[in-house]
This record gives structure tokens, C-alpha cells and sequence, in this order.
């Protein structure tokens, strides 16, 4: 259509003779059109191609139309994409519905009106690009509340580096002083303040790794990986933090799920938050647990400990940004998390009672979307 970016449909039948027909009738509608007469070959276009709208006969040799729209709705892509099936043969009520039920938007039966066609698909194009608009939309108002945040976040970090700084630079003093009169008591004085000097350092270091973190979450590029073994790599490195923390690590079902598209060092990150948040709240050690998930479409990981669990009254509010409830937290720590995931196409939800734990779900997709 003049005035946009063609899309592309793809028609599915295995007979070519009908796809050719398909393809003459909707020729007008300027859009591209792709030809798949299996499912396999439909399946191939489906992961190198953003399709639009589907064509589909139902009744097909390989496999049928209302099989194959179910298939289809599984991938994050084309939960919402149109379908049109079309059928041979009078399709009873039973049979409609369950087409709907498969994921089908549509029907139209042999023989095909082709003005009829046209204008069917007309609108399930215009449906489409209204969607891709409004995706863009909430995209670009994502991204300026993103860095009007980056712009709050920037004010309150360049005030909260200032304490460090301060009792640095007060620590600085008091070093100078002993080296210039020494003490009896002065090798003491100088290791509490080279202690204080570092703890402070750790806070600057941990306030400017928050707010880059949060800086890169929108430039992030995600590649298919095998998160299984990534995760397992991770707890290795993690070990023995856990251990001197009396925690005892448990891996389970981690070794089949499979690949994920997911950004490496960012998820990396994700999950380092929250196992300190489980340490932090396990002070006399305990069980951390991280599981496995697997799904057609998702794999879920699960961070589970058996820590003091967190308050009823908190729990809306853990994922908001300044929200904290440690004495020398940021209060960017799991909005950071949850950005990352929302990022990652994926979703982050918590379960936790007062006294009896807490457990964090990662929701990634195992595709693009």
C-alpha cells in the first residue's frame, strides 16, 4: 500500500496450484508474499521472517491447519498474529470452534471469492501495522521515562557519593594526623580508617555499577545460548561465597533446559543480585536452591531460599526504583533486575512469606520475540 513499508503473508497449502491462486488474488494488496507447502517450510519463513498475516488450508497431508495454528501460537512472535484458515469443504460449528480454539481469527471456504479475500486480509494488514505503531510507541515512551529516571537516578547518585566521599576524605585526615603524632594507639586508628576507606570505596564502586547498569539495559543484544550451562558456570564462581556463608547451593534440573536468548553478563548480574539478597537474608546460612524450567516457548528459573522471608507490606513495593530497606542500600538493586529481564523479553515475579523464604522466578523466552 502507498505510504508504507510492505509487509509479508504467508500462504500454507500443499497444493502449488492453490498457492499460485492465492497469490494472484492478493497481488493487488502491494504486500510481499511468501509460499510454504508444508509445515516445516511454513515453520522456516515463521523464524527468518516477521509475518503479518497467515494463510492456511486446513486440511493438509503433514499435518492439519488447526495443528499447525496451535504450533505457531507457541512462539512469542505470533501469539497475536492473524490467521485465515480455509477449508475444502463445509466447516460445522464444532469445527470452527476448534479452529478458534487452535488459534485461528478466521474462516472462508472453497470457492474463494477473491474480492472477499482482499479485503479480509486488507484488514488483518491494517491490524498489524496499527500494532507495530503502537509497539513503537510504548517503546519510545519506555525509553524517555527510561531516562527521565537516568535523570532522577543521576541527581540521587551524585548525592549518595557524596557521603563516601565525605568519611573518606575525614578517614584521609585522620591518617595524616597519626602519621604526623604518632600514638600507642595509632597502628589500630590507621587500620579502622584503611578499613572505613575501603567499605566506602565498595559503596562508590556498587552506586556507579547500578546507575551503568541501568545506563546500558536498553543496548543490550541478546544471542541464543544454552542457559543451562551458563548458570551452572556461574554457581561455580559463586561457591565458595556461599560457602563461607554456611549456605549450601543446590542445582536442580539445570542440565536440560535447553537454549534461551539471553544477554550473558547482564542475566549474570540478575542472578548475583538476588543470591546476595538471599545470603542477606539468611545470616546463619541456610539452603539456596536455583531450578530449572522448561516449557515449548519459555524456560523458567527459579531462585529459592530459606531466609527470613520478606514482609506482606513490602512486597509491592521491592521492585520500584529508591525502594529500600537496608541501611546502606541503593534501592536500585532489583529495579536494575527487573529492567534487565523486561529487557530480556521476560517477566520477574516473586513468592515470600515472613519466616519461611523466598522464591524468585525468571521468565526467558527461548526465541526471539
Amino acid at each position: 500500500m502507498e505510504g508504507h513499508e510492505p509487509v509479508t503473508i504467508l500462504m500454507v497449502d500443499d497444493q502449488p496450484g492453490k498457492l499460485l491462486s492465492y497469490e494472484a488474488m492478493l497481488a493487488d494488496l502491494g504486500e510481499n508474499l511468501l509460499k510454504a507447502t508444508s509445515a516445516s517450510e511454513a515453520f522456516e519463513h515463521l523464524l527468518k521472517t516477521d509475518i503479518a498475516v497467515i494463510l492456511m488450508d486446513v486440511n493438509m497431508p503433514e499435518i492439519d491447519g488447526f495443528a499447525l495454528a496451535a504450533m505457531i501460537r507457541q512462539h512469542p512472535r505470533y501469539q497475536q498474529t492473524a490467521i485465515l484458515c480455509i477449508s475444502g469443504v463445509h466447516l460445522t460449528d464444532r469445527d470452527m470452534l476448534k479452529g478458534y480454539e487452535s488459534g485461528a481469527v478466521d474462516y472462508m471456504t472453497v470457492p474463494i471469492i477473491p474480492a472477499l479475500l482482499r479485503a479480509k486480509v486488507r484488514v488483518f494488514v491494517e491490524l498489524y501495522r496499527k500494532t507495530v505503531t503502537l509497539q513503537h510507541l510504548e517503546r519510545d515512551v519506555q525509553r524517555s521515562q527510561h531516562l527521565l529516571l537516568l535523570g532522577r537516578l543521576a541527581a540521587t547518585v551524585s548525592h549518595e557519593i557524596r557521603n563516601p566521599l565525605g568519611a573518606m576524605t575525614l578517614h584521609v585526615e585522620l591518617l595524616q594526623e597519626e602519621m604526623r603524632q604518632p600514638s600507642p594507639t595509632s597502628a589500630e586508628a590507621i587500620a579502622e580508617s584503611f578499613t572505613e576507606i575501603t567499605t566506602q570505596l565498595a559503596r562508590l564502586h556498587d552506586l556507579v555499577e547500578d546507575y551503568l547498569s541501568l545506563a546500558r539495559v536498553a543496548t543490550i543484544e541478546r544471542t541464543l545460548q544454552d542457559v543451562g550451562a551458563a548458570v551452572e558456570a556461574w554457581a561455580h564462581e559463586w561457591q565458595e561465597l556461599l560457602t563461607t556463608k554456611g549456605v549450601l547451593l543446590q542445582l536442580d534440573r539445570m542440565t536440560d533446559l535447553g537454549q534461551a536468548v539471553f544477554h550473558a553478563s547482564t542475566l549474570r548480574r540478575v542472578l548475583l543480585n538476588l543470591v546476595h539478597n538471599a545470603l542477606d537474608a539468611m545470616p546463619q546460612g541456610g539452603t539456596l536452591t536455583l531450578a530449572g524450567e522448561v516449557s515449548a516457548t519459555h524456560v523458567q528459573l527459579h531462585i529459592r531460599d530459606t531466609g527470613s522471608g520478606i514482609p506482606a507490606e513490602q512486597l509491592p513495593h521491592i521492585f520500584e526504583p529508591l525502594y529500600t530497606t537496608k541501611p546502606a542500600g541503593t534501592g536500585l538493586g532489583l529495579y536494575i533486575v527487573r529492567e534487565i529481564i523486561t529487557a530480556h523479553a521476560g517477566q520477574i515475579t516473586v513468592q515470600s512469606r515472613a519466616g519461611h523464604g523466598t522464591t524468585f522466578t525468571l521468565t526467558l523466552p527461548r526465541a526471539g520475540d
